[in-house]
Order: structure tokens, then sequence, then C-alpha cells
């Protein structure tokens, strides 16, 4: 069946390339990689892939120029094979330059269609009645609709384990963006000197452990039909490579720390100003997300230009990476910065730069 790994426009190859190493070839297109698997490998994906947003199952695309269309497409998913005929269903139709004009009308007549699919005898006693929702979304551009099933049920980025979080978090899947840019797997230091609620750290911590990057939350797969559950253990690890993050804000260090013990890995998190950061050894790699004054409501151009001078002063040898509005800001930092990538972070638009010390 077609698949699809959704991502934020512009870290499309990010997610291309963390399948590749998955053993599964998939082409990029805006948003996403579009790629092939069946059903029991796309729930292993969901639960193991860092980079995406969500993983998405297409059911079937076709022409819908109008709810009677619509409907007739949704009848033709063999639903029963795949979704419990108790699960909730909760449906969201999205539409561009489409006859199909009142969504929400659209999801409530879909919603019902999909139940009506559903109904015919099962044995209740063989099969645990479904706790998740399972989310269809229903896409349509140009009349044409693509109607996908989302195998996590929720956004992955939200991993399980951060409770405590502070102003202007960065999204988790968009943390492990940053660190595969880095070329970073687990092989030598890492130091986030703007950490906020530790993140980039323990993102970078499980993956050096080879750990799954989700706590105890569970993924709407786990209860499709004809699959089995993959249990993730929590279990607290330590790391080759020293992982370290620091931040000006002690109560963002303290969050971070918090969040660090959920994910059941051991980071080193400190109050310090990024101007007093240290390095952790002879090479490694700088990857971190400083503050944006759009974001957080203040003039930070000086705070780049601290992290540059900390950088010069005392990094020789290592590689930054961090993400810059401006390239003003990037170029406070070296003036040799390179951009590697470039998307919108909360709505803002971000590039993603790299500096080698």
């Amino acid at each position: 069946m077609n698949a699809f790994a959704v991502i934020h426009p512009g870290l499309e190859g990010v997610v291309q390339a963390e399948l590749a190493t998955l053993g599964v070839q998939g082409e990029v297109v805006g948003g996403g990689v579009r790629f092939e698997a069946d059903a029991a490998r796309v729930a292993r994906l969901a639960r193991t892939m860092r980079t995406p947003s969500q993983i998405l199952v297409e059911l079937v695309s076709g022409t819908a120029k109008s709810p009677d269309q619509l409907t007739g497409l949704l009848r033709r998913v063999p639903w029963k094979a795949l979704v419990h005929p108790l699960a909730k269903i909760d449906v969201e139709v999205t539409s561009r330059q489409s006859a199909v004009r009142f969504r929400d009308v659209a999801a409530r007549a879909a919603g019902h269609t999909i139940k009506e699919c559903l109904k015919g005898p099962f044995v209740p006693d063989r099969e645990a009645r479904p706790q998740l929702a399972q989310q269809v979304q229903i896409r349509i551009d140009n009349d044409v609709a693509t109607v996908s099933l989302d195998a996590g049920g929720d956004l992955l980025h939200r991993r399980g384990w951060r409770t405590d979080s502070v102003k202007a978090p960065l999204r988790e899947n968009l943390a492990a963006c940053l660190i595969w840019l880095a070329d970073w797997r687990g092989d030598r230091p890492l130091v986030d000197p703007f950490c906020g609620s530790g993140t980039i750290p323990i993102e970078a911590a499980l993956l050096a452990a080879g750990r799954p990057p989700f706590g105890r939350r569970r993924f709407a797969c786990d209860e499709w039909r004809g699959l089995s559950r993959e249990a993730i253990r929590v279990v607290p690890v330590s790391t080759g490579a020293p992982i370290s993050g620091s931040d000006h804000h002690a109560p963002s260090a303290l969050a971070a720390q918090a969040n660090a013990q959920r994910a059941g890995v051991k980071v080193s998190f400190r109050h310090l100003q990024v101007s007093d950061i240290e390095p952790t050894g002879v090479a490694g790699t700088v990857v971190t997300n400083p503050p944006y004054g759009s974001r957080l409501g203040a003039s930070v151009a000086p705070v780049y230009n601290h992290f540059g001078r900390a950088l010069r002063e005392r990094f020789s040898g290592w590689t930054a990476v961090f993400l810059s509005p401006q390239p003003d800001f990037a170029m406070r930092v070296d003036r040799g910065a390179e951009r590697l990538a470039h998307f919108k972070n909360g709505g803002i638009p971000v590039g993603v730069w790299a500096v080698r010390v």
C-alpha cells in the first residue's frame, strides 16, 4: 500500500534519508515523502522513526466532485481489514479548489459512511475493545480526494516524555531533523547551549542509545486488526559520548532534567550563560535553537554575538548547527556560516545553519 511521511516543507530530504537507513526507498514530494509498505511495516516505522510529524496510510484516491462521489470512494476502502468495528472514527477534511465546499458537513458524512462500512459480525471476546480513535484524513485537491489513515493517531512529535515545557519549545521531530542535518550519530560529544526544555539533547541521547524516541505513548496502529502491539520499554541508559545542555534560564534547566528522567536517558543540564559554555571533548558538535526576537519579544542579536564568540574562543575543531530566522543573525555567529535547509518553525521562516570552527 502507499504511505506518506509528513514533514515541514524544506525538510523532506531528511525524512527520505532516515527512511533509506531503514531500508525503505521514498519519493520526495511537497510536505513529505511517499513510499510503499504493508500495514505491519508502516506500524513499525510509526513507532521508531524520529523525523516525520505523521505517517499516513493512503487508502484510496479518486474523483470527488460531490458528497455522493466522496461516499462512493469511501465505500471502496476495505475498512474491516484494518479498523476494529467498535473504534471511534475522527475525520478531518481539507480542500482546495473543490466542489465539496462544506468541510465539516463532509467530515460528518464521511464518518457516518465509514461506520456503516464497519458494521457486521465480529467476536468481541477475541478482540480487545479499542481505546484510541482512528484518525482519517481526507484531502481534496482540484476535486481529487485522497483518503488516509494516521498510523500514530496523534502527531509524532508528541513523544510522551516532555511534560515540563518552556516558552517557544522546539518540536521533538524537528530537533531530530537538526541532529540528522548535523550528521551526528552518537559518536562524539554534543552540546546544546540554548537547551530550553531539553528536547535536542534528549533526542540525541535516545538516538545514541539506539532507542525509539517515544516514551509510554500509544499509537493508533497498535489497534489495527491483524497486527501485534510491540511494547516500548523505557529503561535508563548511558551513552558513550557525553551529551549536555545548558540554558540561561534556571527553570528551563530543571524542566529539561525532569524530561530526561521521564525519557529514561542520562543527560547533563546546567544553568549557564551562553558566553560561559565549555566544550566536553576535543572535537564534537553543537546543535541548538537560539532564541528568536519575534517569538520571545526581545532583541536577541547580541545573543548570537556571544554564541559566536564562545565558539571561536573555546570550540576549535567543533561543528555547530543552529537555527536562525535571519541570515544576519547567522553571520553574527560566523561569517562563513552555511545554510543547510530552510523551513517554517511555528510559522516563522528559519534557516538551519552550519559553522565549522
